[in-house]
């Protein structure tokens, strides 16, 4: 069947492998696409992906394409799906990804209308102005959805630099990232963490001096090794004044710090309901991020009364444990009671098991004003080599502060705490 759009052959096999992706991710996501066809399928790809989409004559659309065009016509002038489309131009994954949640959005408004009329598709046709009603909706609920997807991509594809030889492919992991977008939770949490312009260049990438290391810049002393080449060119008499006084230019020389892993160690108690709750989720996805910047492994534990399940990503996390890990956050509700004492020596343990020789970070999230075994603590801490980052929830706890490497107090639950607080 033909395009509705300019300069698109269906018959192409590029056009056809996306619209059989977008079909296929519309299904798993619904369970069927009977009202939603191959060339519906292309074209919602191809409205989003080009920058200038251009609808073909109405007079060269056979009548069989009157459904489509209308469709298409309708989005194209809505301003909700103007704003899409800033995303989606020119990006291939994230364009089959809205596509199929167009598809889905069109199979689901039809079924609502043939249950509404007590029949099937078979019986009649849409009007046109029941397709440009929904083309309308679809606009609307979408463009509440996309931003949320692009997030959760920016977080899959976060440390991914080029040469890391890892590379994530959204497609195959469009029907639950499409799922987790729709969540009320995960919106929360990703919209905290939008707020932070550009959250890696807050990081502060952890460094240790080396003389055959990598140029970071230039300071004053007196180390040969590291001389720049126009001191050596200058008078033996003024090089070796220069010398004997540590004041040659040298270069600064750094090689990066290797650590053990950050362990984002989470309170759930029931008086972390709320926003409590969603941005101590936020947080440990900072410290995720934190962790891929940095090479290091991550760990993940909530607690309350008692320590609950252990999550290990590693530092080539790939996009089915990252999709897991979200849909586990979903998953995870507060309530109960609190132990911070069981709660820090459980993941003392865990990283202990891993048998590493560098300092590792934990990093403690609560509210709690729980009495702990400060004495016990700090010795096991310092066993195995870790250093516990405190954060405080609109609370305060004099034993924790005194064994903390930091201690820090979030007050307004702000994205500029978070910073401050993965920023180690």
């Amino acid at each position: 069947m033909p395009s509705v759009l300019r300069s698109v052959d269906h018959k192409d096999p590029v056009a056809l492998y996306r619209g059989e992706k977008v079909l296929q991710i519309a299904k798993k996501i619904f369970g069927k696409t009977e009202n939603v066809d191959q060339a519906f399928a292309i074209d919602s790809y191809y409205t989003l992906y080009l920058p200038h989409p251009l609808l073909k004559d109405v007079g060269d659309v056979p009548r069989e394409l009157t459904r489509n065009y209308v469709f298409f016509k309708t989005i194209l002038e809505s301003e909700d799906f103007a704003e899409t489309r800033y995303s989606t131009i020119g990006d291939s994954s994230l364009s089959i990804l809205v596509a199929s949640l167009i598809a889905t959005e069109f199979e689901k408004s039809v079924e609502e209308l043939q249950q509404l009329a007590g029949g099937n598709s078979d019986q009649r046709e849409l009007s046109e102005e029941e397709v440009r009603n929904i083309a309308e909706s679809i606009s609307r609920k979408i463009s509440e959805t996309v931003d949320t997807v692009k997030s959760i991509k920016k977080l899959m594809s976060y440390g991914n630099e080029p040469g890391t030889g890892s590379v994530f492919d959204l497609e195959e992991e469009g029907e639950e990232i499409i799922k987790l977008a729709q969540l009320a939770d995960i919106k929360a949490i990703l919209e905290l963490l939008s707020r932070i312009p550009n959250i890696s260049g807050k990081l502060l990438r952890p460094y240790e001096r080396y003389s055959r290391g990598e140029i970071r810049g230039f300071e004053i002393g007196g180390d040969l090794e590291r001389v720049h080449p126009s001191e050596i060119a200058m008078p033996k008499m003024l090089f070796r004044l220069k010398l004997a006084e540590d004041k040659l230019l040298l270069y600064d020389k750094v090689l990066p710090k290797i650590l053990g892993p950050i362990y984002a160690l989470v309170d759930k108690s029931g008086s972390m309901e709320g926003e409590k709750m969603v941005w101590a989720k936020a947080t440990l996805l900072a410290l995720l991020m934190r962790s891929r910047k940095d090479g290091r492994d991550f760990y993940l534990r909530f607690f309350n009364g008692i320590p609950h399940q252990l999550n290990k990503i590693s530092r080539r996390m790939k996009s089915n444990e990252f999709i897991e890990l979200m849909k586990y956050l979903t998953r995870v509700k507060s309530g109960g009671g609190t132990d911070i004492t069981k709660a820090v020596i459980s993941a003392c343990d865990d990283i202990s098991s891993g048998a590493t020789r560098e300092v590792s970070d934990i990093v403690l999230i609560t509210d709690g004003e729980d009495k702990i075994a400060s004495s016990a603590l700090s010795k096991k801490l310092k066993d195995v080599n870790c250093r516990l980052h405190t954060v405080m929830i609109m609370g305060d706890n004099r034993d924790l502060k005194k064994i903390s490497y930091r201690y820090l107090r979030a007050n307004k639950l702000s994205y500029k705490e978070i910073i401050q607080i993965v920023n180690f």
